[in-house]
């Protein structure tokens, strides 16, 4: 797929590129305010390689910027687990042509629905989603936290008001 002159491409994970896709693992949970460890970092490599879980890693124009995670949470792979790209290479449409293989990839597979959860307070997420399709509301996760936290909106659905806050802050 192209977009802007750049040349993106999905490739399943092989160990050959362990090293590098930990340290994007990292900068992936940095990215939600966590400080993992590279230990934390292997665990999570091999559950999102685990059975009922594939990882694609994201090539432009040949270099490594990425990757997706998706699993299953039922009988066939239909979540966008994770998605991240490198700082770097952020802004340029790659993410928004790496969900788009991932959707012809879904429907390949013989699935009409691709399922996805966004953190309220990322609002670039949340358009580039909105962008791309997603526009459907499928469930609610609601939480409960001792934790102060910082207070950026408020929704109403159903005439229940829920409040946004900075994730881990």
């Amino acid at each position: 797929m192209k977009k802007n002159s750049i040349e993106v491409k999905l490739k399943h994970y092989a160990d050959e590129y362990e090293d590098e896709v930990l340290k994007d693992i990292i900068s992936f949970w940095k990215t939600h305010n966590c400080e993992p460890s590279k230990e934390e970092a292997s665990e999570d490599l091999k559950h999102w390689t685990s059975k009922g879980h594939l990882l694609f890693l994201i090539f432009a124009d040949d270099y490594m910027c990425g990757f997706v995670h998706l699993g299953s949470r039922g009988a066939k792979i239909d979540w966008l687990e994770d998605i991240f790209v490198r700082a770097e290479y952020r802004g340029k449409g790659i993410g928004s042509q790496a969900i788009e293989w991932i959707w012809e990839y879904i429907r390949r597979q013989g699935l009409e629905t691709l399922y996805l959860e966004v953190v309220p307070a990322n609002i670039e997420a949340i358009r580039l989603y909105h962008k791309l399709g997603f526009t459907n509301l499928n469930t609610l996760t609601l939480n409960r936290s001792v934790k102060k936290k910082e207070m950026i909106g408020e929704e109403t659905i159903y005439g229940f008001i829920f409040k946004t806050y900075l994730p881990n802050k």
